[in-house]
């Protein structure tokens, strides 16, 4: 739901308006995912325009399933921080895939150690 759309609701909600019905549904799937988009999900956040805001990356296991056959991703290394590895994953496979692919490839890689 957008800014204005929930604006105009909450408006027409609190004016007592008749054809001010909330759709719960739309908002329960924006409460679970703050991105709005299908096959995104929030990784921490990020300050844009001056304000905190989800960080909006593809779904790693969905990244998991484009993953490119006989193409290796990197796995970490004993004792190496996730920001170091996130790092080196990264450099690694960004020839082969788009940014946003190769984070969340890489943090899919990350979770199943």
């Amino acid at each position: 739901m957008k800014h204005n759309e929930r604006f105009n609701l909450i408006r027409k909600i609190k004016l007592n308006l008749s054809d001010a019905k909330p759709n719960k549904e739309k908002y329960e799937d924006e409460m679970e995912n703050p991105c709005g988009e299908p096959g995104y999900v929030a990784y921490g956040t990020k300050i844009l325009d001056g304000r905190e805001v989800p960080n909006c990356i593809p779904d790693p296991e969905e990244m998991k399933k484009i993953v490119k056959e006989g193409f290796p991703i990197p796995s970490p290394e004993g004792g190496e921080s996730e920001s170091d590895y996130m790092s080196r994953c990264i450099s690694e496979i960004s020839g082969e895939y788009e940014h946003d692919q190769s984070i969340a490839i890489c943090i899919g890689k990350w979770q199943e150690q």
